[in-house]
């Protein structure tokens, strides 16, 4: 057995130790904001050992040896079980020097370190901090949709949406799931209209479709005030082809965001961006007498057709 192998040469900082309650109920309080799974779970998880997120956080030093050695007896390769080890010991908050230390004394690869320091930081919710990691070109990108989504939770302290494009941009993420595209497209919404509606014309024509129905209900589910109405602007003057034309006034006439405030409006003020009043669908008709910000339409619609 390899000297790394043995909990007492690997933690010969302290023989006895365990994680302090305040950093078992930190992990704990991340995994659940992480929607019940860390990255250290699926690390865990590839190793084979079970009941993950029973076995870690490790709450006594018992538990603490128990886990070190289900590590070192899986079937992956050294290098696999020692990337485990290293984010154990960067846990310990009193030994700060042991997981590099550690990391230099069985020559663990570059890639592997960099790759641990970016999940370890990714489960401490320091988003940017881990992808000065996880964004490094020689990494070969794994869970990279999972490191993705997780970059998409708006409601985490320090949200950055730009922390996810860059991420994006660096790993390609395959956005292999419906709930990935959905997450990061809203994030694309957010950070831009135009850019996400570009972002739309990558892909198929279901693909497509499908984002860009996301796009006119995320406008339109946008509170009231400057965002909305920044974003409204920006919607009505993007340069749709016939395709796209058919799915904004579908979508908002008859499709998903047709009861959601403003939809009619939305199209009423396309058509009166793009001068075309003419052959307005019943709903549009229906609109006779409406004033927005003091203007009729009936007045707007006659006028332009008198132009």
């Amino acid at each position: 057995m390899a000297q790394w192998e043995e909990f007492d040469d690997t933690f010969s900082f302290n023989n006895k130790y365990s994680y302090d309650s305040k950093t078992v109920e930190q992990i704990v309080a991340n995994r659940r904001a992480l929607e019940g799974q860390l990255f250290a779970d699926r690390l865990l998880g590839l190793l084979g050992i079970r009941g993950v997120t029973k076995v870690y956080p490790p709450k006594s030093n018992a538990d603490l040896r128990a886990l070190f050695d289900d590590i070192v007896a899986s079937e992956f390769d050294s290098h696999h079980k020692q990337a485990l080890i290293y984010y154990l010991l960067k846990d310990c908050r009193n030994a700060l020097g042991a997981a590099a230390d550690f990391a230099q004394s069985c020559y663990l690869p570059e890639k592997y370190r960099l790759f641990i320091e970016g999940l370890w930081h990714m489960d401490r919710l320091d988003f940017r901090s881990a992808i000065s990691y996880l964004a490094e070109p020689s990494l070969v990108p794994t869970f990279p949709d999972e490191i993705l989504y997780a970059l998409t939770l708006s409601q985490l302290p320090k949200h950055d949406d730009n922390i996810a494009i860059t991420y994006y941009l660096a790993a390609a993420p395959p956005l292999a799931t419906a709930k990935v595209q959905r997450a990061y497209f809203e994030t694309l919404c957010r950070s831009s209209v135009t850019e996400a509606f570009y972002f739309t014309r990558k892909y198929d024509e279901y693909h497509r479709h499908a984002y860009f129905e996301q796009l006119l209900e995320f406008v339109l589910r946008t509170p009231a005030g400057q965002s909305r109405s920044r974003r409204a602007m920006d919607l009505v003057g993007l340069p749709l082809d016939e395709d796209e034309a058919v799915w904004f006034e579908e979508t908002l006439l008859r499709g998903k965001a047709s009861s959601l405030p403003g939809a009619k409006d939305t199209v009423m003020m396309r058509r009166l961006a793009i001068g075309q009043m003419g052959g307005l669908a019943p709903e549009l008709e229906s609109m006779g007498g409406k004033k927005v910000d003091g203007l009729n339409w009936d007045d707007l619609r006659e006028g332009m057709r008198g132009v």
